[in-house]
């Protein structure tokens, strides 16, 4: 998998998994603001959404049933008590109950109490329904204030300072129930009170008065009212709300409202919080591994090639193991390519490193090639010009020889020279000529064979079994039989046998000339840079007489022929030197 797909497939993973954690977050507001809501409702108004919760949250065993903690705790709050009955209209449980509610209820008694045809001091809730086969009816009851009300509206009471003097049974009752009584004049405005909250108004208009009265739990109190047929005022009676209003002020935000606008801050902060994470894991996860290859680029181009390693000394890509550390899987492809680059680069400089050493061993011995020679020359001719010695013409000639031998030598190594840096601007061979190898080669063996220094019977020819004819520049092919000749008899023991054998197809495609010894062979290291320039082997006993381009001219000249140059050898086997050539003209007698 490369690198596009194995991004793609994280990134598409990762907004997936992120898709799915702001779900459930949202899921995880949007349930805490449904609870808000509900529990918001059972505090306005128990009776309605409270009692369903109730029976939902009990359970049912042999004991009878059991009521939820929070809810029996709202009960208690809304100064309200529970009864559950059975199907008989006995109390099975009941929870905060007076002393005057009943523990029975006759077949009409609790629906004339329920419909208020027969008076009550409590208002009730009634929630029938079957759970675990057993029908189950839930009574709710709260203090209700008509009866006070109604007392106040059939007596006359006493004001002394503003405050009502009402007698100790109603006082207590107001107390019991955290009720507050107040009379108003026709104008709305209070002429008394008692027990009044702080937050209460003295004085209002009459939609202010609707609004309070239908509207309840924007205000904290709910009230009810009665004319005062005496006075010409109204009588009010107002508790406090079971949901904790405490001002009496109408509330700016409603509760509903906060609850959305704590939901929301909630889900952005989360969101904000998951964002900040998902961006530190990136940098983490992403970022880090880019930087470290930014860094690695950046100490390849100072030409360092190691890759950076931790304060441990471990390479910061892999693990103690070896294997990628997982945060850099994902680039795996890019720092294989890194690494290749690295590696290359490092071969390069090593190379020309190896070659510029080569080059100046090479300096170094071309000059003592050359200055062994002509301090030969120059010796010969200081005798020859030297007056007092007269010399024979025995003695003559052979200085002479020796001169043209070491002139012939110079020679050589300047035309080595030459046609090394001839080749590698890419000459190609002057006009070819049509020639029979077979007695060519055998013709230009039997010449390298005169060299005295290669010894007698040393080499071997197999001729094709037919005229073998080709198009070719026969003095660079001579020249690269001498050096492949050279090579063969000079660097491999004196019993060396040189074979050099033609070989040619039947189409007469493919021609081979292969030069085979039975000498030491090579070693990997010398067969990998035989054909370097400069380069003249391990076997140093011979190195002053070749200028080490040798083989890169035969190379050269083979490929400049069109051909190429083969090796085969092994240690202490032999070497063998293969010339092939195709599609070169040929014809047959």
């Amino acid at each position: 998998m490369n690198i596009k797909r194995r991004l793609t497939i994280k990134f598409v993973s990762q907004l997936a998994i992120i898709s799915v954690v702001v779900l459930l977050i949202a899921a995880l507001i949007f349930t805490w603001i449904q609870i808000r809501f509900t529990e918001i409702n059972i505090t306005r108004d128990f009776a309605k959404a409270g009692l369903e919760k109730v029976l939902e949250s009990s359970k049912v065993d042999k004991d009878g049933i059991h009521f939820a903690p929070s809810l029996l705790e709202q009960v208690k709050r809304n100064n309200g008590w529970l009864q559950s009955l059975d199907e008989n209209g006995r109390v099975e449980t009941a929870y905060n109950t007076p002393k005057d509610v009943p523990e029975h209820y006759g077949p009409s008694e609790l629906i004339s109490y329920w419909v208020g045809e027969k008076p009550f001091p409590y208002d009730l809730a009634l929630w029938i329904q079957r759970k675990n086969d057993k029908l189950i009816t839930l009574v709710y009851g709260v203090p209700n204030l008509n009866h006070l009300l109604k007392q106040l509206s059939e007596g006359t009471f006493p004001i002394v300072k503003g405050q009502l003097v009402l007698p100790d049974s109603m006082v207590g009752n107001i107390k019991a129930t955290h009720a507050f009584v107040q009379l108003i004049d026709s104008t709305g405005v209070e002429l008394a009170s008692y027990n009044k909250p702080t937050s209460v108004p003295s004085e209002y208009t009459v939609p202010e008065l609707a609004l309070r009265t239908m509207y309840s739990e924007r205000y904290g109190f709910s009230m009810i009212s009665s004319p005062d047929d005496q006075t010409g005022g109204t009588w009010f009676v107002g508790k406090p709300n079971a949901s904790g209003g405490e001002s009496g002020k109408k509330s700016i935000i409603p509760e509903e409202m906060k609850v959305v606008i704590m939901g929301s801050v909630a889900m952005l902060a989360a969101l904000l919080v998951l964002f900040l994470l998902l961006s530190l894991w990136q940098a983490h996860r992403f970022g880090a591994p880019m930087l470290h290859m930014l860094v690695w680029l950046d100490s390849i181009g100072h030409a360092v090639y190691q890759e950076p390693v931790d304060r441990k000394g471990i390479l910061r890509s892999r693990t103690s193991t070896g294997k990628w550390r997982r945060r850099y899987r994902v680039f795996a492809d890019v720092m294989v390519s890194i690494e290749k680059l690295s590696a290359a680069l490092k071969r390069e400089q090593q190379t020309r490193e190896q070659t510029e050493s080569l080059r100046e061993e090479w300096i170094a011995g071309i000059t003592h090639d050359l200055n062994t020679p002509l301090s030969s020359i120059t010796g010969y001719a200081h005798l020859l010009a030297e007056p007092k010695y007269e010399w024979s013409k025995e003695e003559v000639r052979k200085f002479s020889t020796s001169m043209l031998d070491k002139s012939a030598h110079m020679d050589m190594l300047i035309s080595d020279l030459a046609m090394t840096y001839r080749l590698k601007t890419g000459i190609l061979p002057p006009e070819t000529m049509e020639v029979e190898l077979n007695s060519w080669l055998d013709q230009a063996l039997k010449q390298a064979a005169a060299d005295p220094a290669y010894g007698k019977q040393r080499i071997v020819f197999n001729a094709a079994p037919t005229n073998v004819w080709a198009q070719m520049y026969t003095p660079w092919l001579e020249r690269v039989v001498n050096n492949l000749t050279a090579n063969a008899l000079l660097h491999n023991p004196s019993h060396t046998i040189l074979t050099v054998s033609l070989i040619a197809d039947e189409e007469g495609e493919d021609i081979t000339v292969k030069f085979a010894d039975n000498g030491d062979g090579m070693d990997e290291v010398t067969l990998n840079r035989l054909f370097e320039r400069y380069y003249r082997g391990t076997d140093t006993a011979s190195t002053t007489n070749g200028s080490g381009l040798g083989m890169a001219i035969s190379k050269g000249l083979i490929e400049a022929m069109g051909g190429r140059i083969d090796v085969e050898t092994k240690l202490g086997e032999g070497t063998s030197i293969l010339l092939r050539f195709n599609n070169l003209t040929r014809q047959e007698n």
